[in-house]
Parts: structure tokens; C-alpha cells; sequence
């Protein structure tokens, strides 16, 4: 699931402050927890990475953990090197600090936009008014998954329809002055996450798409990187949110491109056709459901590729792909971050789900550094023919 993190209005002069601007105030909080966030990752995590590498249990445990078969005691490894972090103060402030921002960006950041509920909400209508591009579908009927609607996700209030402004939050608040930083989850310090989308849009092996398909949609923050790579593609998405659906549609359409949005669970059903797009694109999303569903939406996806059809991931790498003390930096997310899944995900293989689905030349690899953006990606199989059946 994603949304925009980022809102440049190119419509207004240089230098001009627009009217639905943060205030001061709000603005200085916002950077101050961006300040605290690039500090804690930048310096402080390194540190107590090297503290861990610098004892003899950490070291013990990094060996084993690399040369161990994937899978294999992984988790158990885990919760021994995180005895031995949690014994050095300098990992323990790192890591309240990184809680610390994670509950502030909602404490200091709603109250922010609320400074300014009018101005916001004056320019959500605005973005209404004028024709909106494509299409948005809220009629279907979905059964919330229980798995969905009782997490506060990342920590937000209420989970993500649990506030009419988050979209204004994150394009004016948490997102330039705090993710813009990186360092947070599986986002290296100083890492931008907009080029990151990009450069893993480019991972699809064909020149050019008709139809892409995103589950989890969101904001459509990836959705306008695919059609910065692949202007000429029809885009459609799906998301359990409709507060995120709205938004994004509304934003697209402020970007001049079209998007066909549509209220599913594609976990079970996306309401799309059998094998009617040729590229599916996932971003952020796996780590967010439980092995189960993932396992039945690669199924699904499955059902609405077109044969020869790509399907590209972006989601935070395995714990078999990271060194120990990383693996214990993404483990924590799970109970400190409100990502209930994240263990359980990246303990788990999604290569190995997408083979059981059907799809074939699976493979998987990093495109950034800390292994993230990790890629995987595979193919739906070609049509066989009657001669090759025979």
C-alpha cells in the first residue's frame, strides 16, 4: 500500500508559499521529528551495528546466520541476537528514538493539519471539482479481512480511514519532512523513496505494457511512477481503503494521468477479468498481509495475467538476505511499528508462492543498498500450443 509523500503544486510561482502550506509551527515540528529520524538512523544505528559485530555472541551469531540454509533457525537467531542488542544502550536509544518519531509523526503531525483543517479541506474539494481522470469504483461489496481492520497500521490512529486528512498528512507533513529523510523500515538513511518506486518500476523486462495492474494501491504514489516509465499504459488498482482510493484518484488526476481504481480485496477477488493485463505490480504490500493471503493473491494475480505476463515486487528483503544485525532492525518493526506481518513475511519466501501459483523464471535480488529495494519478479507461462501439448 502506498500513498504520495510528496506534493510540489507547479502551478505556483517561485517562491511562493502555498495557501494550504503547513504553518510555521507545524512545519518546525514536523522537521524537528525528520532531525531526530536521520540522526538516530545516520549515527546512532551504526554505532550499535558495530557494537554487535564487535561482541563475541554477535559475531557467533552473524556466522552462523550467514552460513546457515535459509530458513533454517532464523527466527530463533533472531531473538538471541536481539539479547545481545538490547544489552547495548546505544541500540536501545536508537531504537526509542525510531519509536519515538514513528508515534510523533500523528501527535504532532495531526494536530498540524488541523491548525489548517479549512485550507485543506477547501483544496480536497477543489481537487473534485474540475473532471476527474479515469474511473473509481466504491459499489463492490468486500468483506474487510479481520487481519485489515484491526491494525493501526504504522501506527496511524485508527488504521488508514481512521482520519478524513491522513492523504494531506503524509503529501505535506510526514512525507518531506520526515520519510524524505529515509531511515526508517527497510529505507536506508538518505535514501528518496520516489526514485527508489522508479528505478524498480524499471525492473520489468519488456519495452512497453498495455495494462498494469497494482493490489493495494493506495495513494497511487506507484502508479505514477509506472506512468513515468510507461506513459502509455492503462492503469488499474485496487485497495481496501476507500479514504486512499479517493485520494488517489484525486491525485492523479492533479498529475494529468488517468487511473481505473476499484474498492477489492485481491487477496480473493479483484473483480477483473481472466488474463486481461500483461504487467502486475506490487509495491510495500506483502509485509502486510500474512503468509495465507499472499499466498492466495498470487493466485489471483495469476488468473488476471495475460500468458507471458510480468509481475514485478517491491517489498523489504528477506531475513536470508540481510546480515544478523539488519535482520534484527526489520524483525522489530513487527511489534514496534504496528506491522504485524513482517516477521512472518520475510521469514518466508515469495519466490516460493509465486512458484506454487503457477508463474515460472522467479527470481529475486537487491537494487539499492541494505538489500532494499528488494526485487522479485516472474513470469505468468507463455499459451502452450496444441502441437506442444500434444
Amino acid at each position: 500500500m502506498t500513498f504520495l509523500t510528496n506534493l510540489d503544486d507547479k502551478t505556483l510561482k517561485a517562491g511562493t508559499v502555498p495557501t494550504f502550506a503547513l504553518s510555521q509551527r507545524g512545519r518546525a515540528g514536523m522537521q524537528v521529528l525528520g532531525a531526530v529520524q536521520k540522526y538516530s538512523s545516520g549515527v546512532l544505528r551504526s554505532i550499535a551495528a558495530e557494537n554487535f559485530d564487535a561482541s563475541p555472541r554477535g559475531r557467533e551469531l552473524a556466522a552462523e546466520h550467514e552460513a546457515a540454509e535459509p530458513g533454517a533457525g532464523t527466527r530463533e537467531r533472531i531473538a538471541e541476537a536481539r539479547k545481545v542488542c538490547e544489552s547495548d544502550n546505544v541500540y536501545r536509544l536508537e531504537r526509542f528514538f525510531q519509536r519515538w518519531v514513528a508515534e510523533e509523526n500523528f501527535n504532532r503531525g495531526i494536530p498540524a493539519i488541523e491548525e489548517r483543517r479549512e485550507k485543506f479541506e477547501a483544496f480536497n474539494a477543489a481537487q473534485g471539482e474540475g473532471e476527474l481522470l479515469g474511473t473509481l469504483d466504491l459499489a463492490g461489496e468486500v468483506s474487510v479481512p479481520k487481519y485489515y481492520d484491526r491494525v493501526e497500521w504504522h501506527l496511524e490512529p485508527g488504521g488508514w480511514d481512521g482520519y478524513d486528512l491522513y492523504g494531506a498528512l503524509f503529501a505535506f507533513g510526514v512525507g518531506p519532512y520526515v520519510f524524505s529523510h529515509g531511515g526508517y523500515a527497510a529505507v536506508g538513511v538518505g535514501d528518496d523513496i520516489t526514485k527508489q518506486r522508479v528505478n524498480t518500476i524499471k525492473q520489468f523486462p519488456k519495452a512497453s505494457y498495455a495494462r498494469i495492474y497494482e493490489p493495494g494501491c493506495g495513494g497511487v504514489s506507484t502508479l505514477k511512477a509506472v506512468n513515468s516509465v510507461f506513459p502509455e499504459a492503462e492503469l488499474h488498482g485496487s485497495d481496501l481503503s476507500p479514504l486512499l482510493l479517493r485520494n488517489g484518484q484525486k491525485m492523479a488526476s492533479r498529475f494529468g494521468f488517468p487511473v481505473h481504481l476499484k474498492l477489492a480485496d485481491a487477496a480473493h477477488d479483484t473483480g477483473e477479468a481472466d488474463e486481461s493485463f500483461d504487467g502486475v505490480i506490487t509495491y510495500a504490500l506483502h509485509h502486510e498481509l500474512p503468509p495465507k493471503a499472499n499466498r492466495e493473491m498470487f493466485k489471483e494475480l495469476f488468473r488476471i495475467m495475460k500468458p507471458g505476463a510480468d509481475i514485478v515486487i517491491s517489498d523489504p528483503p528477506p531475513f536470508r538476505a540481510v546480515p544478523m544485525f539488519h535482520a534484527v532492525i526489520l524483525d522489530w518493526d513487527t511489534e514496534h511499528r504496528e506491522e504485524p506481518f513482517f516477521t512472518a513475511v520475510l521469514l518466508d519466501s515469495l519466490d516460493a508462492m509465486l512458484e506454487e501459483a503457477g508463474f515460472v523464471n522467479v527470481e529475486s535480488y537487491a537494487i539499492g543498498r541494505d538489500q532494499y529495494p528488494w526485487i522479485t519478479r516472474a513470469m505468468k507461462p507463455e499459451a502452450t500450443t496444441q502441437a506442444e501439448a500434444a
